[in-house]
């Protein structure tokens, strides 16, 4: 049987065109596939990258003159961490408490805060721009860059993979290696593990504000070209478990919240009155006077959402069959160590690994099971980290990390001032608030076909619909006669407003509003529209297959990120 290439990867991001160009390098054919309109038209990161790490397996190793040539932001110079307090509004002047965690603190120095990871060359980075110019190098080495591509399956022949089936057609190569993120279908097709669920990943919503270059450098104290990586925890998170954060970009801010999915959907159900949709909480903590005041007068450009996996929850136990290698994010090669989001050179590193094993089977002509278990060893240094970072969430995360940590942290915190008036709370109900973000978007609409594949009888029997407060934005909104809403919180307020019209007692007309919300969820149609879709695959995680089912757009359709 003839092959169309020696290797096809499945993904042009980080991992993708690090595996792609190490094969390149080697003389191989190597196809680079991209189901977006233009490399990182669909990715998203916070996000800041690590340029030093394993010997043989950086950035540098595969794209000499990196540092020099690609589009970074600002070299982050400084790591942060801020607990803070509600505020408290009095004399004119917002004051709350504080506790600044920074490199040399002893907290570091223990290990829980991850800064002690970030030593080295560090920078921000937007996705957008650093995707397309990693596959453009791969291009112009000679592997060949198909777009507007999306891989739905692949092809065997026996126990091995032999190629890979697109939405145009079949293409066969001596090795797939998978770096198509973490919403990976192929690594289930590959019997290499289920469909992800909610305990596994972390969800994270970002906003990115326009401002000037040198105002940047003004309120972060940085000099030109530096930059800043600043993470907050406190009660704008409503009990949710996870934490915000802010990178400096050059003339931009990444600023965004990450969640633990799981801590979200208990949360949502549980608590209604206080918990609308991750965007919710970003704006809160948007709004709080320790950063209300760095993002004054910012332009908001643009709205995104991204899952990540819980790299110690979601790792591959066996990360190769014959024929086929998985890499990044699809591995669940992340690690996050108290603040530290730290995920890209870890993903760099084992489209390298990945490749390097592929290699070795095209040019021995062996594929088989123990000529890829090679890979398996390769990675041992990434699994260790990934196993580390599960030793540091038992403490940084949970209970401990996020109810009696911030207690103990502020004991003698500081006294923070900030804006005497923070910006009022967007006043529309999560439907009109979405549509505004998303409006900032462009969207190459598909009319013909859904990537996402929901059964609504079904889902409209569920009790707990849980798909629409989760959903980033509005794909998914309960219809009842009392109107639409996109999340419980709405349909809360909804409900309220309605019992203390008819003169209940507060507290009385609360507890009912909570009952009267949960049986109108119960009862209420599940209406779904992918048309503003930003392809995080929430819903597919929390599933169940044959009720919600995530693919992939074809065709280049769907979201097109301008920063991500």
């Amino acid at each position: 049987m003839g092959y169309d290439f020696d290797a096809v990867v499945v993904g042009a991001g980080p991992a993708g065109s690090a595996a792609a160009m190490r094969l390149v390098r080697e003389g191989l054919q190597v196809a680079l596939i991209e189901k977006g309109l233009v490399p990182g038209s669909k990715n998203v990161s916070g996000g800041v990258l690590y340029l030093d790490y394993i010997p043989g397996y950086t950035v540098d190793d595969v794209f000499p003159n990196f540092e020099k040539e690609a589009p970074l932001e600002r070299r982050i110079v400084e790591h942060e961490a801020y607990f803070v307090s509600e505020p408290v509004r009095k004399n004119g002047e917002a004051e709350y408490r504080v506790r600044r965690i920074g490199e040399s603190s002893l907290l570091t120095r223990l290990g829980l805060t991850g800064f002690s990871e970030t030593r080295g060359r560090a920078y921000s980075v937007l996705r957008a721009k650093l995707d397309r110019w990693m596959a453009e190098r791969v291009a112009e080495e000679g592997g060949v860059l198909n777009t507007c591509t999306s891989v739905e399956g692949l092809l065997f022949e026996g126990d091995r993979v032999e190629g890979v089936r697109t939405n145009r057609e079949e293409i066969r190569s001596k090795v797939v290696i998978d770096a198509s993120g973490v919403t990976s279908t192929l690594v289930v097709q590959a019997g290499l593990r289920p469909k992800l669920e909610p305990e596994q990943v972390y969800h994270g919503v970002k906003h990115v504000f326009k401002l000037k270059e040198e105002e940047i450098e003004q309120r972060f104290n940085v000099g030109k070209g530096e930059g800043k990586a600043i993470y907050y925890v406190g009660p704008f998170m409503r009990g949710v478990e996870g934490g915000a954060f802010i990178y400096t970009n050059r003339e931009t801010l990444s600023v965004g919240i990450v969640v633990s999915l799981s801590s979200f959907l208990k949360r949502a159900s549980e608590d209604p009155e206080n918990v609308g949709k991750p965007v919710d909480l970003l704006e809160e903590f948007e709004r709080h006077p320790a950063v209300a005041g760095l993002l004054e007068g910012a332009e908001l450009v643009e709205y995104s959402a991204h899952n990540i996996p819980k790299g110690y929850r979601s790792i591959l136990e066996r990360p190769y069959r014959p024929g086929f290698l998985v890499t990044g994010d699809a591995l669940g090669a992340f690690v996050k160590i108290g603040a530290l989001i730290d995920g890209m050179r870890r993903a760099i590193a084992t489209g390298i690994m990945a490749a390097e094993t592929a290699i070795r089977a095209i040019k021995s002509n062996r594929f088989d099971e123990s000529t890829f278990s090679v890979y398996r060893e390769l990675l041992r240094p990434i699994y260790r980290d990934v196993v580390r970072s599960g030793r540091s969430a038992a403490i940084s995360e949970g209970s401990i990390g996020y109810k009696l940590g911030p207690k103990l942290i502020m004991i003698g915190a500081g006294v923070g001032k900030g804006p005497a008036r923070a910006p009022e709370p967007n006043p529309a109900d999560a439907l009109k608030k979405v549509q505004s973000m998303t409006a900032l978007l462009q969207y190459d609409e598909d009319h013909h076909y859904s990537h996402i594949k929901v059964d609504a009888e079904k889902a409209s029997g569920t009790s707990l619909k849980l798909w629409v407060p989760a959903c980033p934005v509005n794909c998914y909104t309960l219809l009842l006669e009392k109107g639409v809403f996109a999340s419980f919180r709405d349909l809360y307020r909804y409900n309220l407003e309605r019992l203390r019209r008819e003169g209940l007692p507060e507290e009385e007309a609360r507890r009912k509003a909570v009952e009267e919300t949960f049986s109108d969820i119960r009862r209420a149609r599940l209406n779904f529209d992918y048309v503003a879709c930003v392809a995080c695959g929430t819903c597919g995680v929390i599933g169940p297959p044959g009720t919600v089912d995530f693919g992939h757009e074809r065709d280049g359709h769907g979201v097109i990120f301008r920063y991500g």
